[in-house]
């Protein structure tokens, strides 16, 4: 069901929904579709399902599909009739195999221009999340911007997505500045406003002069891009005013459901990851509203 009004900046062809059958992912779900069908994109629902080894033998002697994959067929299929009567080109991928690596090897086998997935399943509870692992694998690793839908997400959204307003968090890196231009076109595409927040460093004491000193590379990396179209945050001084604490951020995405927060993310050393993840994770276990990030390996394209 393509919207022929729409002509967006960004090509979504291909969006593929991650689920593991359970309530939440049911409303990421209905922001895949809702993507899908603003974009007019094809919706490929994706799940990954681990075989016990009885299983596996069993399929291998009899030649035929064990108990547990018809199953996992079934669910998978009811799944996408749902989303077909609603006039969405959807296709399914069932995947044996261990559910991170899965679901990223679908990521490159689809070409897929976003991934939407709920924090359950994938990452076995919040508290895993705030660890790391596999949601850590995904955001740092997904060749796409991923959206990730938190058990917080309020329900309700409609095919016409009806956010009010993107977002864009940046932390000064360089995967900050390849985020923007998407963030930018996506609000372009949406038909809404985008707003700019620099956010503070995650320790206690922060030098004026380094934090001034981020700007300014901030911006001059946003200047060298191609017709950057929010020429205000080229500025550091500007920049500078925007900067925020992820308390203050996370307190208004708890109360603000229908704002999408953006965010560029980027592997590091280990322990630097688990400070920098610690952003899109607090953000995602408990704020009332979806967050896309964007990784630094990651094929966003914006305008251009």
């Amino acid at each position: 069901m393509t919207n022929a009004s729409i002509k967006p900046g960004i090509s979504m062809k291909s969006i593929l929904f991650a689920t593991d059958f359970l309530e939440s992912s049911r409303l990421a779900l209905d922001y895949a579709v809702a993507f899908a069908h603003h974009y007019g994109a094809m919706l490929t629902i994706v799940h990954a399902f681990e075989l016990r080894s009885e299983a596996r033998e069993i399929e291998m002697v009899t030649h035929r599909p064990s108990l547990s994959r018809e199953h996992a067929s079934a669910r998978i299929e009811a799944f996408a009739a749902g989303v077909k009567r609603l006039g969405i080109h959807t296709e399914i991928d069932l995947r044996p195999g261990e559910p991170c690596a899965s679901i990223l090897a679908a990521v490159r086998d689809h070409r897929a221009d976003l991934l939407v997935l709920s924090t359950h399943g994938i990452y076995r509870g919040v508290q895993h999340v705030l660890v790391g692992s596999n949601a850590e694998k995904i955001l740092l690793s997904a060749t796409c911007p991923t959206l990730t839908v938190g058990r917080h997400v309020m329900a309700g959204i409609d095919l016409d997505l009806g956010f009010s307003e993107i977002l864009f968090l940046s932390d000064m890196s360089s995967e900050s500045v390849q985020a923007a231009p998407y963030a930018a076109s996506l609000a372009q595409d949406l038909g809404i406003p985008i707003e700019l927040t620099a956010l503070e460093p995650d320790h206690e004491t922060v030098e004026t002069s380094s934090s001034v000193a981020s700007a300014t590379e901030f911006c001059a990396g946003l200047k060298a891009l191609p017709a950057f179209p929010n020429p205000e945050w080229c500025d550091p001084a500007y920049v500078s005013k925007r900067m925020a604490t992820l308390e203050a951020v996370t307190e208004r995405a708890m109360k603000c459901a229908d704002i999408l927060l953006v965010l560029g993310v980027h592997d590091m050393s280990r322990l630097k990851r688990h400070l920098h993840a610690s952003y899109a994770f607090e953000l995602i276990a408990r704020s009332s509203c979806p967050l896309l990030t964007i990784a630094g390996n990651g094929r966003a394209n914006g305008k251009g």
